[in-house]
């Protein structure tokens, strides 16, 4: 009897230890890039989704899911299960120096990534799309525990042209091809598309391997510039014509009450204001609310109904692409035990009036009419939609995205796992988090979460476990949630919430009352007030949040050592020189501009190279002979496009541009990386390891 239950023992080990590793699921967490909280049809939404409502409708929705108002923030806290600010990543992907930790730009190394975790847990690890946490050459996706990888490691790149944004790695992996766009006519790529044939190769891949994968799909739609294709775009642009942005967000409300993710009493709040911004042109809707729709042009209408079709077919491809991975999954047979996250990493972006912007992210409009209005959305098109229909893609939530008012914050958050999830079709209220992803996922995989990386002792986890959920029980958040992006900040305890905008005061809400944010009670309860605002002071002191690194987003002088005052060269001839010591044969020296308008003089291969970007094409002319050590460096920009280099004085290569940068470029001017969209043909920041000094740009 004892050896029959020995081996009865030995049995059921084996068989438990098996169904252990049967039972880690795979992983699919799918980020959208500046999606609004009311833009898929299972929010509300007009929207065509169904793959994301078929996953809704046999998943868990959320309605108060929370992110940190910002792309670069989120993903940190994504990754990391922290806090943004204490994986250093509390603003953008700049650099802001050792005095200041919480601003790095980048993962920092006493942090760890889901990647990494899981892979320590037997899972192949996939990435494809938007990375953003990058400005150093070990803080790609393959240096932070991802097997492949596909996709932009910047911020924002065209979706119809895949050369130079979009890169494959580990470097030599094998490639797809694509054509590329011939002037207003599209090539045979699409990111959103090529998101989806590099994240079904990958499954494939992952279940050849008989192991567990982790894939993170991080879209980069609907992010500005946006892009679609014109079979997509027609089928919305009538639509939202004729209805404009006040009936579609009554229509999103209704539905929304329908579906029960808001009460039914809840009165949709006024339009949004308009928020002055350093980088918003003057307008006259400043500082006041969102215009009504019927109070417009009807050429202005017309403009603004295209954009925000291409906004809405952005969203609908997006879908179609979910479908095509789901698919994948399905006919692998592993659907049942697949855990697929989808969320947003902010709020529906304003920048930066109603009217959008045009060219670069920068503060230029362009009213488009007749055949120019349907080159919108096309490869030569570079638009945004601006704040009134953010506006509405966040209803019925106040402001946009860089905000901690709900409209910033919010963001619809679907779970899909047929294996845990006990009702399909469920609403959640549970207010959570970005970084409760990680302890979430460490616990559904049986992962564990280490005390050191490299040997420097590794942040504990700031999120929690939402596992209990899947079978409709709370979890317990001890603390309340914090929140801080460019000077926005908040705190929310239970029904309360504290929430200021940059150097304004404090605002409180009861958010099972008033969730729009509406009827502010600091004054009326002013103990209240200061409490929450004594506990947001600490986790600020104790998370490396810095109010005064907001400054520069609000019109002041911002505290960055690489920024330096940035000349008026639009329309104008000019040349850039400086001084460079280095043994670095990668990098830049001197950069100002972006994707769209801008210069920049670099190493390549050790070589001097002289970029100037014009309407988003890059001219470009390099020495032949490398260089090391101290050098003077200059390029030339003549009035007739005529570019010249020299080094040392000597001229070293000649080429020409079409003219002179004919639109003042957006991203200022950096000396020793390009520290925001890249002026040449690289991908930024591009940091040179030296020193640059003696920076003189002359303009004629």
């Amino acid at each position: 009897m004892k050896q029959w239950a020995i081996s009865v023992l030995g049995i059921w080990l084996t068989f438990t230890a098996g169904w252990l590793v049967a039972a880690q699921p795979n992983i699919i967490l799918i980020l959208a890039d500046d999606l609004g909280w009311s833009d898929l049809g299972c929010y509300g939404g007009e929207i065509n989704t169904p793959n994301l409502d078929a996953l809704a409708k046999g998943g868990l929705r959320f309605t108060r899911f929370y992110n940190t108002s910002r792309c670069c923030p989120t993903r940190a806290s994504l990754l990391t299960g922290l806090y943004p600010h204490q994986a250093g990543v509390g603003s953008m992907s700049h650099d802001a120096g050792p005095q200041h930790p919480g601003y790095r730009g980048t993962l920092q190394p006493n942090t760890v990534t889901l990647a990494e975790v899981l892979k320590s847990a037997g899972y192949q690890t996939y990435m494809v799309g938007k990375w953003h946490l990058h400005n150093r050459q070990d803080v790609k996706p393959t240096d932070r525990g991802f097997d492949e990888f596909y996709g932009m490691l910047g911020g924002f790149n065209s979706f119809w042209h895949e050369s130079p944004y979009y890169t494959r790695l580990p470097e030599g992996r094998p490639r797809r091809t694509y054509t590329a766009p011939q002037g207003s006519k599209p090539g045979t790529f699409y990111a959103t598309d090529a998101f989806a044939d590099y994240a079904v190769d990958f499954i494939w891949e992952g279940v050849k391997q008989k192991k567990p994968f982790f894939l993170y799909l991080a879209f980069n739609a609907p992010h500005f510039p946006l892009h679609a294709p014109e079979e997509d775009i027609v089928g919305y642009e009538k639509l939202y014509y004729e209805k404009g942005w006040d009936v579609i967000r009554e229509e999103r409300l209704a539905r929304q009450k329908q579906l029960g993710l808001v009460d039914r009493d809840l009165v949709l709040p006024p339009r949004s204001e308009v928020v002055a911004k350093l980088h918003a042109r003057p307008s006259p809707f400043a500082g006041k609310p969102n215009p009504p729709w019927n109070s417009l042009p009807l050429d202005r209408r017309r403009d603004l109904a295209r954009r925000m079709a291409v906004y809405a077919a952005m969203v609908d491809r997006m879908d179609t692409a979910i479908g095509r991975v789901l698919t994948a999954v399905k006919d692998a047979g592993c659907l049942q035990n697949t855990l697929v996250i989808f969320l947003s990493d902010n709020g529906a972006c304003w920048e930066w009036d109603p009217y959008g912007f045009d060219e670069s992210s920068s503060p230029k409009n362009i009213l488009h009419q007749g055949e120019d209005l349907k080159k919108v959305g096309g490869p030569e098109s570079y638009i945004s939609y601006g704040s009134a229909w953010a506006n509405a893609c966040n209803t019925p939530w106040r402001l946009y995205k860089h905000f901690s008012h709900e409209g910033g914050i919010r963001t619809p958050m679907i779970v899909y796992w047929p294996r845990r999830i006990s009702k399909g079709g469920s609403l959640t209220h549970f207010p959570g988090h970005v970084m409760d992803i990680m302890p979430t996922l460490v616990a559904a995989a049986g992962a564990r979460y280490p005390a050191e990386r490299n040997g420097l002792k590794v942040l504990p986890m700031e999120g929690i476990s939402l596992l209990p959920l899947f079978s409709g029980r709370n979890p317990a958040r001890k603390a309340p949630l914090f929140f801080e992006h460019e000077g926005g900040r908040a705190v929310m305890e239970g029904r309360w919430k504290l929430v200021a905008q940059w150097n304004s005061p404090w605002e409180l809400y009861d958010l099972e009352t008033d969730p729009v944010e509406m009827n502010d009670l600091s004054t009326q309860m002013p103990n209240q007030t200061r409490r929450l605002a004594a506990l947001w002071e600490a986790w600020a002191a104790r998370c490396h949040v810095e109010l005064d690194m907001a400054a520069g987003a609000w019109g002041q002088p911002a505290p960055t050592s690489s920024h330096i005052a940035t000349p008026q060269i639009a329309g104008r001839p000019f040349k850039v020189q400086c001084e460079v010591e280095t043994r670095a044969t990668e990098g830049v020296m001197v950069a100002q501009g972006g994707r769209q308008q801008g210069f920049a003089l670099h190493l390549s291969e050790g070589r001097p190279t002289f970029s100037v970007r014009i309407n988003g094409a890059v001219h470009t002319i390099q020495s032949t002979e490398k260089v090391s050590g101290r050098f003077t460096v200059s390029g030339r920009l003549a009035g007739d496009g005529t570019m010249t280099l020299m080094v040392n004085g000597k001229t070293v290569a000649q080429g020409r541009a079409p003219g002179v940068i004919p639109v003042q470029p957006v991203d200022p001017l950096t000396v020793g990386e390009d520290t925001e969209t890249a002026a040449g043909p690289y991908t930024p920041p591009h940091r040179l390891e030296g020193t640059v000094k003696d920076v003189r740009v002359q303009v004629n």
